[in-house]
């Protein structure tokens, strides 16, 4: 870790203890620090810019009842983006039920109308993978995390994590081939 990164963690750690002490103003820093990434986080696990609106409130919310019980002995953004994780896995679960109904009523029309021809989106792909796998490949792709921060918020190894990594990869390619073979067959 670089002195920078060392600097950035102990003010983040000063303003956490402020928020801790009832600091309204400090808590408002940690947001404009963090809603962004956690946003674009929660998209990329939601696949629905609407949902992961909703979702980066709800999880400062959490943050913010929650802030007692962090523990300095992590990294407070590792915290923050297990509680994101966790969070949008509850909301994944709970729109899965909704999901079946709506594929099945998808796949009735398809085959009623034919099939259309269209290009997957990348959520379309992400769609596929198990929430984890999906965490882990948003964390280290789109959020540019170490596999060492990884393991912190997925309580993993990190070469564990590295294992899974190259597997979800493979399977990425290989659906692509098979299910979309008019992409670019070096696209992921």
């Amino acid at each position: 870790m670089s002195e920078d990164n060392i600097d950035i963690e102990i003010e983040i750690e000063l303003i956490v203890d402020q928020v801790k002490n009832g600091d309204k103003e400090a808590f408002r820093l940690l947001v404009y620090k963090y809603q962004r990434k956690i946003h674009l986080y929660c998209y990329h696990m939601l696949g629905n810019r609407q949902e992961a609106e909703d979702a980066v409130q709800e999880i400062f919310l959490k943050c913010y009842q929650k802030i007692s019980k962090y523990a300095s002995s992590t990294a407070f953004s590792g915290w923050l983006y297990k509680l994101a994780y966790y969070h949008c896995i509850n909301l994944l679960k709970k729109r899965k039920v909704r999901y079946k109904i709506l594929n099945l009523y998808r796949v009735q029309c398809e085959q009623s109308q034919g099939m259309l021809d269209y290009s997957p989106s990348i959520h379309e792909l992400l769609s596929l993978l198990s929430p984890e796998d999906r965490n882990l490949l948003v964390l280290r792709v789109s959020e540019e995390k170490s596999f060492e921060e990884i393991s912190r918020i997925m309580n993993r190894t990190p070469a564990a994590l590295r294992k899974r990594f190259e597997r979800i990869r493979k399977k990425l390619k290989l659906i692509q081939m098979e299910e979309y073979p008019k992409w670019n067959k070096n696209s992921i």
